[in-house]
């Protein structure tokens, strides 16, 4: 995959499914499998929208319908798309098992997303040759928007609308 795209959609799997758990009500009613489900559930239909949107922009350029090894290339390309919702699958099923509240496990995951998107400002500026405060002020980039999406927790509570 281009190391830019990675970038791209790591970040943009990581700001859905962070805006996805923030905003999910009856985090204490659900069991690991359902939240497992929960987290899973966005990056799948993130994965479909992409594989989706690219057999339709390849059909369009080459004027024709795809032929079956062409869509198992889309397929295959988008696959590693899934993993990132592995490091979240982890972490909950971990901190399940050594007694952490499933609803505190969410917290804490989001709270990870805050860090990873600091972390991919951080990748992002290196690879454009930053550093030193313009390296720091893309990491802040990264850990501000994941902080809006924290706000947004708090602003809409989940379940509820403002």
């Amino acid at each position: 995959m281009n190391p830019t795209l990675d970038v791209d959609r790591t970040v943009y799997a990581t700001l859905t499914l962070m805006s996805v758990l923030v905003i999910y009500d009856g985090w204490a009613d659900l069991k690991l499998l359902e939240i497992l489900g929960v987290i899973v559930g966005p990056v799948f239909a993130m994965f479909l929208g992409h594989s989706f949107s690219a057999a339709m922009s390849r059909q369009v350029k080459y004027g024709r319908n795809l032929s079956n090894p062409e869509r198992i290339s889309i397929v295959r390309t988008e696959a590693p798309f899934l993993l990132l919702c592995v490091p979240p699958i982890v972490l909950v099923i971990a901190l399940h098992l050594v007694g952490v509240s499933l609803s505190a496990s969410i917290n804490l995951v989001v709270w990870v997303g805050v860090a990873s998107l600091g972390f991919w400002g951080g990748v992002a500026g290196r690879r454009a040759g930053l550093a030193g405060l313009r390296l720091a002020y893309a990491v802040f980039a990264g850990l501000l928007v994941g902080g809006v999406i924290l706000v947004l927790q708090v602003l809409l509570q989940p379940g509820k609308v403002l």
